[in-house]
């Protein structure tokens, strides 16, 4: 009797409870959240639950290092426990300090399974095919390889997505993907070996083994439907699951919006059923991709989806009840009655309760041998231009010379991290200037996938250090403003940057951390190559390979109540 009248709380509550994202996100502290639980750049999810524990992985492009593996007990409050690819140009040389051209690349939608006491992640990159990464635990290491067809052959090219395994009752193994770089655009279901490594009924045609497109031949086209992808597979009470994505009309616009297929075959004949509608990008933001995921004991099932309408601070994500009926599960809930589920933002009782205290990092100390976690490079940086122990204590970052001059795009061992939508977010920075050389620039910056940016630092000219603020928009060059002089004397600045629930920032700077003086203008955080603003710390030097800057500690803090 407890358990329904839980239940039926929790799916009450949600009626009629549509409106807007508002500054309040997450785990409220009163056993109820709000959506979304983690308002920032999470995009690509899968979930999987372990016990009691679940874990998650998002993609992340062209950062390193790549495919982020989340932890949480209760679905709302995760903590980053790892990364699946330490070194992201291992995946394709793009992707490395020398080259830097992996904005809009890098890795894309994945999985994340549990098999035989083994946890697999299956993943494509654009350019460069599938791979699949082994891990006795899911913080790693991680084991990677690329995977192979049914004659050996690897899957390494272009135009596939979106790979989910299903490791059957019978022992059997299936792997479905999406095949965007065909006209079809079609979601294929194909045999796979019981490892994981390899198609046993898929086999490549292509002549040149480094063809653009990756043509793969075999398998079966569960779904003939162009722009379906996002696919997993789940089964549950005899039935295989499709779920995916596609675009489909709706209230007057074409989003991307989550379907299902269902069969007792795992190759049809499929029932189809639609999920979710969008309303619109200011109303749900498009939630599309994501998992259908049970509680501990089974009682409780929820949909962990991204929102695939990407702005300033990425595709974020949302939590939202699953009540299963004739074993259909319904999103959600029916606002306007027409039988699909519409995004409801809360308040939401928590229903699996954990007092597990897990928070997402965001401060650093720079006092361990390793990284914070929640650190990322804009590429794969050059190993010998930064450091923990060279100053213990400090992270220390060489300059060294851009791929092209004055280009922050192209301008290696940028560090960055995620940036979490609030109502006042507030990054500061403590940064020893002492090594700086002459020509060398350095400071804070907020970046997109590739397009734009902004940013405060100090640089170094005829000796002198000056403060520069740099603004760049999507397709113009950035404009440069030069502020003051610094003191001579002047060892250590503090670099702060503020930001606002629509995304709008200002920097200041102080040399004591008490006086802080704004410089420059307000700048727009934005969305560029399906990836939300990151709040970063930059070096480079335009003249030589030469100076260093020592990073004390890294300060990050915003509200979610």
């Amino acid at each position: 009797m407890k358990a329904f009248i839980i239940l039926v709380f929790y799916f009450g509550i949600v009626k009629f409870s549509k409106a807007q994202q508002t500054e309040k996100w997450g785990d409220q502290g009163n056993e109820t959240y709000r959506n979304p639980i983690l308002p920032a750049d999470y995009s690509d999810p899968d979930v999987i639950r372990v016990g009691k524990d679940y874990y998650g992985i998002s993609s992340t492009l062209q950062e390193s290092p790549g495919m982020v593996v989340i932890h949480s007990k209760d679905l709302i409050n995760w903590k980053i426990i790892g990364h699946v690819v330490s070194d992201i140009s291992t995946l394709g040389e793009e992707m490395n300090w020398n080259k830097m051209q992996g904005y809009n690349q890098g890795i894309y939608a994945g999985s994340i399974r549990f098999h035989k006491n083994k946890y697999y992640v299956h993943f494509t990159t654009r350019k460069t095919g599938w791979w699949l990464a082994t891990a006795d635990k899911p913080e790693g290491p991680w084991t990677l390889s690329q995977m192979k067809d049914m004659e050996g052959k690897k899957l390494a090219g272009y135009g596939w997505d979106d790979t989910c395994p299903l490791w059957d009752d019978d022992g059997k193994a299936y792997i479905i993907a999406s095949n965007f770089g065909k006209p079809e655009w079609c979601p294929r279901i194909f045999k796979m070996s019981e490892d994981g490594t390899q198609l046993l009924d898929g086999r490549v045609i292509n002549e040149l083994e480094n063809a653009k497109y990756l043509d793969v031949i075999g398998g079966y086209i569960t779904h003939p439907y162009r722009t379906t992808e996002a696919s997993k597979l789940f089964k549950r009470n005899g039935y295989y699951y499709f779920y995916f994505s596609e675009v489909r009309k709706a209230y007057n616009s074409t989003p991307r919006i989550p379907i299902l297929l269902r069969s007792k075959n795992i190759y049809g004949p499929y029932e189809l059923k639609e999920l979710m509608y969008s309303h619109g990008h200011a109303v749900d933001k498009e939630p599309n991709q994501g998992s259908i995921i049970d509680s501990p004991d089974g009682k409780v099932w929820f949909f962990l989806t991204h929102h695939g309408t990407g702005d300033f601070s990425g595709r974020f994500l949302s939590l939202l009840p699953v009540k299963w009926q004739n074993d259909w599960p319904e999103v959600s809930e029916d606002l306007d009655d027409d039988g699909i589920g519409e995004m409801v933002w809360g308040p939401l009782p928590k229903v699996v309760k954990d007092n597990t205290n897990i928070r997402m990092q965001t401060d650093d100390e720079f006092s361990s041998p390793k990284l914070g976690l929640q650190w990322q490079w804009n590429h794969q940086p050059k190993a010998d231009k930064w450091s923990l122990a060279e100053h213990p204590g400090y992270l220390r970052l060489h300059a060294f010379k851009p791929l092209e001059k004055g280009i922050f795009f192209k301008a290696g061992n940028t560090i960055g991290q995620r940036y979490y939508r609030s109502e006042k977010g507030i990054s500061t920075f403590k940064m020893d200037i002492t090594g700086m050389a002459e020509g060398q620039e350095a400071g804070s910056v907020h970046y997109d996938g590739g397009n734009a940016y902004a940013s405060l630092g100090v640089i170094v000219v005829n000796g002198t250090k000056k403060i520069v603020y740099k603004l760049k928009k999507d397709k113009q060059p950035a404009k440069i403003t030069d502020g003051p002089t610094l003191p001579s004397e002047a060892k250590l600045i503090y670099i702060r940057n503020t930001v606002n629930f629509e995304g709008l920032a200002y920097f200041e700077y102080s040399l004591d951390n008490k006086k802080f003086t704004k410089a420059g203008g307000f700048s727009q955080f934005t969305w560029a190559s399906y990836r939300g603003t990151r709040l970063g710390i930059y070096t480079f030097n335009n003249d030589q390979e030469s100076g260093y800057v020592d990073i004390d500690w890294f300060h990050y803090q915003f509200k979610n109540k």
